[in-house]
């Protein structure tokens, strides 16, 4: 599986897998799979709270979900968060181990702390409401949890490593191997990995 990291994102490093789609302004990734879609929050959503201490859902299997609906409570390090769905549909399942495990969030965020899982009512494109990882990546480096825009961009560019994308390849890969600016285009990287679909 490929992974995107940004460094420096609030002083530390992120991961951003490439095998969703993200809300960018909830902190939301969305996952579909045999007509499901599976919803949890962002790396980067979890360092913004400041680390989650407690989540309770207000929906359950069988609910039926309007997009912008009142999801899950979370009360935080910093303060207290609603989540809305992103979606129409159907629950599916709920994810009750983050009530009582909730340093999930930190310790798996795109894996076992996922919070739904929803069939979406049809005619919603997750492509065309959503980010593309490579997108979301850049929308970060852009944020003011990065740095100053473009002066920050180009010591990105230069090699600092305030803000800096890297590549990851394959799951499992350290931050750092294959590195790249994300400015730079991923059609390279996909070229001296053999393309975001394939292994080393």
């Amino acid at each position: 599986m490929i992974v995107l990291y940004l460094e420096g994102f609030y002083g530390q490093t992120v991961e951003i897998m490439e095998d969703r789609f993200y809300d960018g302004e909830e902190e939301l990734w969305l996952q579909e799979a045999d007509g499901l879609v599976r919803l949890g929050v962002t790396k980067v959503g979890v360092l913004l709270m400041g680390g989650i201490e407690s989540t309770e859902f207000f929906v359950e299997e069988g609910d039926r979900l309007v997009r912008g609906d009142d999801l899950v409570f979370f009360e935080t390090f910093k303060a207290v968060r609603y989540v809305i769905s992103p979606l129409a549909g159907e629950v599916v399942a709920v994810n009750q181990m983050v009530v009582d495990e909730p340093e999930l969030f930190d310790d798996d965020p795109y894996g076992e702390a996922w919070l739904l899982e929803i069939r979406p009512d049809a005619g919603q494109d997750l492509a065309a409401l959503y980010l593309a990882p490579a997108p979301y990546l850049e929308a970060l480096a852009r944020s003011e949890h990065c740095a100053e825009g473009s002066e920050v961009l180009l010591e990105a560019k230069k090699g600092s490593p305030t803000c800096r994308a890297v590549y990851g390849g394959i799951r499992g890969n350290e931050p750092g191997e294959g590195s790249l600016s994300w400015k730079e285009s991923l059609e390279d990287a996909d070229k001296a990995t053999g393309g975001p679909d394939k292994g080393p």
